[in-house]
């Protein structure tokens, strides 16, 4: 399938696993949709707005492809197929995927396995699933991207596509910061999902989590529900995944006669005894031998019991290949024959373990029978079968006892909450639930029940969807400064009847990259090359514009010969001179000792931020300051600042990690202005180039025939864009050696 429709507004869900399964009969092979769960509540969207579902189809090949029949298979069903080899399928999958992330959210640390060569292979993958993706979209597609397996795809998408409206849900927990940040590769996991518009979660405690991680392990503004990123907010959603409630309902004649047939055997089976059920896939996040342990206590508290009541438990296979499984498996195996071999009498067995997987049918009728749903895992991002069995229960009667550490719990507040590691308070429930009143079961069950009516999973669906479409950006960014801009800019400069190419650099995270201390960001002797070889330049005239003060940057850089503009337009320092004078009349600086005052009760508070004296301003750093106290508290001061001085004549500043306060009228435009005003009167070519949003008024200042560029990616007046100062300072070498080139020819 090709993206040569010209339909827009389609929507492209990708996951690591397709919807379906694969079989080849003589008729070719042959592909049938999966039912339930996320499938019921997506795959009518994507195919009624004419897009499709990407994914693995879990085939296993040599080589890692898929061949023209499989592929045309999936086609006829708006499917495009994604190929795993055996070795990257235990790399990407296996192991990175399921035997490092998926224990670290869930708070299993301990089963954490990282290695390098599982990383590498993971991010391959999620670049694979990216070209995929980016050979089918169109502009105004919306990508929606699930889960764990493919946390870096939304960068990949939006450093080649940002026009892509981009979501991501993650249907597992998020970690608190704490426990997140023991990943190696955490700033890689963070950035690759922040590529997306939308974050969406199933509770708002997994919503704080991650904003907290991106404060602490990337350093980020964050707020209730955003997190601000390379100038982009990406909008944060707690939206918890639904089920279709109608699934649960009565069936057609033939269904329901297949129900109460097995209804019939199971309370047969029971003989008259109350049954507590447990369903749950095989996993230690899942809590099973917990739960038995408990039921073996609630036994053995009064051994009688095993004539009132009895439980099963459901566990369905699940990576059986892995060693922590296998282990898993062999565990409940024996607490299940122990717990039998110890209650059990003639004629009537406590426990029914069925490590097996279950037929629809068949679990529909385990929901009707049983008297009680035992939900109790250690640690679930939301858990479905809670709200299968309260969609099943058409008489409002039967009790859930639920889990407090699975994400629906958080919905599900009429239901018995128990702490899943507390043997003893999941004996006090199960004790309460059997022995319930009936009007007490339909007061519970009743409004669990309606909710979950009310919100089904195709509503949830467009929720996402809807959200994904509002929080996309519609800002205007720099394009990227390709080899064809490039050539542009080269000939442009190198028209020597123009007159010089006046050319103006910020410094910190422009020409420099930015450090931890900002006194250490002294320039490199390849800065200072650099700079020198620009003003050795018979046509190209630099400037470095700078917030820093005057006398730091005629330390660092006067010797090079540059043109120097300090803190941010009110000093200058002309090509070959040896002193500063200002730009603008000041004022008296009243409001000096205030601000002063206010910074100094703002720094006792935030450990690592510091002041800084200027001539004309004075600033504010937090860089050093921990993420979230220095961001918080940063808020709290710009709006003080603003407040306070709305008389005086001056402006209060952001910019990346520090608030500065100085004069009104003072930035970097004004001062370009200036220069510009005092260049003869030859046409010249101009290039500004910036990175933060102090560098704005540069960009501002040129007009259209002008050359800005950005360092950096977000929203900005700049005409272009390059990723970082090392991406600026080969441009500019090349941009040099090519000019030199060109005055020789042309002598």
């Amino acid at each position: 399938m090709t993206s040569s429709k010209p339909q827009r507004n389609r929507l492209w869900l990708v996951s690591n696993r397709l919807p379906v399964t694969m079989e080849e009969t003589d008729e070719g092979i042959q592909v049938q949709l999966s039912s339930g769960g996320l499938a019921t509540g997506l795959v009518g969207l994507h195919k009624e707005s004419g897009g499709g579902w990407i994914g693995w189809p879990g085939l296993i090949t040599a080589d890692g492809s898929l061949d023209e029949k499989v592929r045309a298979a999936l086609s006829k069903r708006d499917l495009v197929g994604v190929g795993l080899s055996p070795e990257e399928h235990r790399q990407y999958y296996q192991n990175l995927s399921n035997q490092c992330i998926w224990p670290l959210f869930h708070y299993f640390n301990e089963r954490m396995h990282f290695s390098e060569e599982d990383w590498e292979c993971y991010v391959k993958i999620n670049q694979r699933f990216a070209t995929t993706v980016l050979a089918q979209v169109d502009t105004g597609d919306t990508v929606f991207v699930q889960d764990f397996h493919l946390m870096l795809l939304p960068q990949m998408l939006r450093d080649v596509r940002p026009d892509l409206r981009i979501g991501f849900f993650l249907h597992i927990p998020f970690p608190s910061s704490e426990l997140f940040r023991i990943f190696p590769k955490r700033q890689e996991l963070l950035r690759g999902v922040l590529g997306a518009d939308l974050i969406a979660f199933h509770t708002l405690g997994y919503v704080r989590h991650f904003r907290s991680a991106a404060c602490h392990a990337l350093g980020l503004e964050t707020r209730t529900s955003e997190v601000h990123i390379d100038g982009r907010k990406v909008h944060l959603l707690a939206q918890p995944l639904a089920i279709d409630a109608d699934a649960w309902g009565e069936g057609n004649t033939e269904e329901e006669a297949a129900i109460v047939e097995s209804m019939e055997y199971l309370l047969r089976m029971a003989a008259g005894r109350k049954i507590i059920l447990g369903v749950e896939r095989m996993d230690y996040t899942k809590g099973i031998p917990e739960r038995l342990r408990a039921f073996r206590e609630f036994l053995k508290q009064d051994p009688s019991r095993v004539e009132r009541v009895m439980m099963i438990q459901v566990a369905v296979p699940s990576r059986a290949e892995v060693r922590d499984y296998v282990a898993l498996k062999d565990e409940v195996d024996r607490l299940a024959g122990s717990i039998n071999a110890e209650f059990g009498r003639p004629g009537l067995q406590p426990l029914h373990y069925m490590y097996q997987f279950v037929t629809p049918l068949r679990l529909r009728a385990l929901y009707r029978t049983a008297d009680v749903a035992l939900v109790t895992p250690l640690r679930d991002g939301l858990n479905l079968v809670a709200k299968e069995f309260i969609a099943s229960r058409h008489h409002n009667d039967g009790v859930l006892v639920l889990g407090e550490s699975t994400g629906a719990s958080w919905e599900l507040g009429e239901a018995l909450r128990v702490n899943s590691f507390d043997q003893a308070d999941i004996v006090r429930q199960l004790e309460r639930a059997l022995l319930m009143p009936l009007a007490e079961q339909q007061a519970r069950m009743q409004p669990m029940r309606a909710r979950i009516a009310a919100n089904s999973v195709e509503k949830w669906a467009r929720t996402c969807l809807s959200a994904i479409r509002d929080s996309h950006s519609t800002d205007v960014r720099p394009l990227k400064l390709l080899d064809s801009q490039f050539a542009q800019l080269q000939e442009s400069c190198t028209q020597i009847k123009r007159g010089p190419c006046q050319i103006f650099l910020d410094y910190d995270g422009t020409l420099r990259e930015f450090t931890g201390q900002p006194l250490e960001a002294t320039p490199t002797p390849e800065i200072l090359d650099l700079l020198q070889r620009l003003v050795a330049h018979p046509h190209i005239s630099p400037w470095v514009v700078s917030g820093r003060p005057a006398a730091l940057l005629a330390q660092w850089l006067g010797h090079t010969g540059v043109g120097l503009v300090a803190e941010h337009g009110a000093f200058l320092r002309e090509t070959g001179d040896s002193a500063f004078h200002p730009l603008f009349d000041f004022l008296p600086q009243d409001w000096r000792d205030e601000v002063r005052e206010i910074f100094n009760h703002f720094t006792a508070s935030v450990p690592g931020a510091r002041i800084e004296e200027k001539e004309v301003g004075i600033s504010w750093h937090y860089r050093l300051a921990d993420p979230i106290l220095g961001t918080w508290q940063a808020k709290e001061l710009f709006q003080h600042l603003i407040e306070v001085l709305q008389d005086q004549a001056v402006q209060v500043m952001r910019g990346n990690k520090v608030l500065e306060v100085r004069p009104a009228g003072i930035n970097k435009g004004n001062a370009l202005r200036h220069i510009l005003r005092a260049c003869p009167s030859a046409p010249q070519q101009i290039l500004a180039v910036g990175d933060d949003h102090t560098d704005e008024s540069m960009f501002q200042a040129v007009d259209a025939s002008a050359w800005s560029i950005l360092v950096g990616n977000r929203p900005s007046a700049a005409h272009y864009r390059v990723d970082s100062p090392a991406a600026l300072r080969a441009l500019l070498r090349r941009l040099v050696a090519s000019s030199s080139a060109a005055q020789f020819s042309d002598s």
